[in-house]
């Protein structure tokens, strides 16, 4: 982990892990791991960051595998937590921005991420306000993409916090430069109303601007007890595919 992100792809593309290192790693993925963890440093979920740490390691490693990502790409995550979704991925990128806002899960996931010298994380607010990213988050993804081969994709891959999802989706896409494709884990209502059909009853202003811009569909839905905490409703894996051409034939994106 350093200051600035320093795209080390690996020489071939990642092999599978190994079944025991699944299972070694699955077993740090219960509620009971992240339970004792966070109280051995102190800590409990804080619910005003919409904390809901996702415990199914099949799940975690099924929102890596949905975005597809290769050894070149960059990949912005927005909630970090204790770095699990982030040590899957960093095997695969070849560079990754994390962001976290609660500086006591920045503390242990930076442990957790310390072999990885092509992750660079960020303790704070991803968002400047409700409508604009920070300056040096989509600086650093520009300054990374420039150092990496002109193949490699921008991508977002989180699971993210409910009370954020949809200022942060909704504005990096008319971000510069775009997300070639974003996985993330949302609210289960949000996700229906970004692929939602015109005359439906979730459709409206999220829908067109989603559509627009992308193709998009809902990859897996998950119900509340694959999380701890709880959380009270369902919740979605949701796969967008920016449509550049479709994108750039907007006059005014903002």
């Amino acid at each position: 982990m350093s200051d600035e992100i320093d795209p080390t792809p690996p020489v071939a593309p990642p092999q599978p892990p190994a079944r025991s290192n699944n299972a070694s790693r699955g077993s740090r993925q219960t509620a009971t791991y992240l339970s004792k963890r966070l109280t051995a440093a102190g800590l409990r979920p804080v619910s005003k960051y919409g904390q809901n740490f996702l415990i199914d390691l099949n799940l975690v490693e099924l929102i890596a595998r949905s975005a597809d990502i290769g050894p070149h790409d960059i990949v912005l995550e927005i909630g970090t937590g204790v770095g699990s979704l982030t040590s899957i991925m960093a095997a695969q990128a070849g560079a990754i921005l994390t962001v976290e806002i609660d500086q006591n899960l920045f503390q242990l996931a930076s442990e957790e991420l310390a072999p990885f010298p092509h992750v660079k994380m960020i303790q704070g607010d991803a968002l400047k306000n409700k409508s604009t990213f920070r300056d040096d988050i989509m600086e650093s993804i520009r300054d990374a993409k420039s150092r990496l081969p002109d193949d490699s994709k921008f991508m977002l891959v989180a699971n993210l916090p409910y009370n954020v999802a949809t200022p942060i989706v909704s504005n990096l896409l008319h971000q510069d430069p775009p997300p070639d494709r974003i996985v993330v884990t949302i609210q289960k209502e949000l996700g229906e109303r970004m692929v939602a059909g015109p005359g439906s009853k979730d459709y409206g202003a999220l829908s067109i601007w989603i559509q627009a811009t992308c193709r998009a569909e809902i990859v897996r839905i998950l119900p509340p007890t694959v999380f701890w905490p709880r959380p009270k409703v369902d919740s979605a894996i949701v796969r967008l595919d920016v449509d550049h051409e479709r994108r750039n034939a907007i006059p005014d994106l903002k």
